[in-house]
């Protein structure tokens, strides 16, 4: 256990923007980008990758502001993954924009490679990994602000249909950003950009809804033409200037899977092959099915588990049914060697009590009691 007092160490701005064409989402990245440099007083230039030629037509804004803007112009994931490598060095705020290229661009390099002309269910797992470790893992983690820039794709899902007969049809039912399916999840402050028509006004203006705001003071609020002091009341939660955690990617669960690992499935492997190696200990000693050998078994059970019930039994945790293996390999041999030596053994309810003695005389049954 590794708990400490709670504190904020989200210090840097990890903001997700997504909508469809024309919604202005490239438009207030860069106000975001340009108002937090102002903000922040950073001396760097902003780094800007870019997939879709968007950076060209934010110069003159960035000029005029007197933000210094340099830019990777690519679609390659490969590239991205190298930027964010490198882009902590050089900038203290980056703008990623469009993150569904690379996604794109990732799932058909992969197709390319392996001749395919579609993804597979089997295909996702490696490059989930591949997108996670080159671009999740450093938009998390890294220091440095970071505004992602989307497209947005329906969702949809599959309901009854009304007409009476057992058919499903497929309806809308909301919006997500268009790239793997979790990076959504992974802003602290997610905004979905609309076009939308001004009735008061008679013009196309761009909505701001902030889907998600993990500090819960814009969650759900609308804005229109949204400039960077409307997210200021998330961004000042932040713990500015201070220590930055993302998510601990050191630590890992890899030797629950290793020999004598701690998972389910190991932990059922070895219950049933302990198990089995008690029960053939008891079969091997007592090989007949009368009365008294039924008898027997179920007494060396009582006194190595202190219970009759095999099903309890087989519940047990490897540490403890290794312990009452012991007990019933030794208590087997007690009564082989008894046996040999023409010694006198109790019957009926004599038996389970020498037994017990049998044990409690053995100098290695204090070692194994407890565990």
């Amino acid at each position: 256990m590794a708990f400490k007092p709670a504190e904020n160490r989200s210090a840097f701005l990890k903001m997700g923007i997504f909508g469809f064409q024309g919604a202005g989402k490239s438009w207030t990245a860069c106000n975001v980008a340009i108002g937090l440099h102002q903000c922040i007083k950073s001396k760097k230039p902003v780094g800007f990758i870019d997939s879709e030629t968007g950076s060209d037509f934010q110069v003159e804004r960035f000029k005029k502001a007197g933000v210094a803007l340099e830019v990777d112009k690519s679609r390659a994931f490969e590239v991205l993954a190298a930027d964010m490598r490198e882009a902590e060095k050089n900038y203290d705020i980056l703008i990623v924009d469009s993150i569904t290229h690379f996604w794109r661009e990732l799932m058909q390099a992969w197709k390319l490679k392996r001749h395919r002309q579609f993804i597979s269910l089997r295909d996702f797992g490696p490059l989930k990994d591949e997108w996670s470790a080159g671009y999740t893992l450093p938009y998390i983690n890294s220091r440095m602000h970071i505004i992602m820039v989307g497209r947005a794709a329906n969702v949809y899902e599959d309901v009854e249909d009304s007409g009476g007969e057992e058919k499903t049809k497929s309806i809308k039912t909301g919006t997500k950003m268009s790239a793997e399916g979790e990076t959504g999840f992974e802003p602290s402050l997610l905004v979905e950009m609309e076009r939308v028509f001004q009735h008061d006004g008679g013009r196309y203006a761009r909505e701001a809804t902030v889907i998600k705001d993990r500090f819960g003071v814009l969650d759900g609020k609308t804005f229109i033409d949204p400039d960077f002091k409307v997210f200021l009341p998330h961004i000042s939660l932040l713990n500015l200037g201070g220590e930055h955690l993302g998510v601990e990617t050191a630590q890992s669960s890899e030797a629950l899977f290793g020999d004598g690992g701690k998972s389910v499935a190991v932990r059922r492997q070895q219950q049933q092959i302990l198990t089995e190696e008690i029960e053939g200990l008891l079969v091997s000693a007592f090989p007949g099915q009368s009365v008294k050998e039924k008898k027997a078994k179920a007494d060396i059970v009582q006194v190595a588990f202190n219970t009759r019930s095999w099903t309890a039994i087989c519940e047990l945790w490897p540490e403890k049914l290794l312990a009452g293996k012991t007990i019933v390999q030794y208590l087997c041999f007690t009564l082989a060697k008894a046996q040999e030596t023409q010694e006198t053994i109790p019957e009926g309810t004599d038996f389970l009590p020498w037994l017990i003695r049998q044990w409690e005389q053995q100098p290695l049954a204090a070692s194994v009691v407890g565990k």
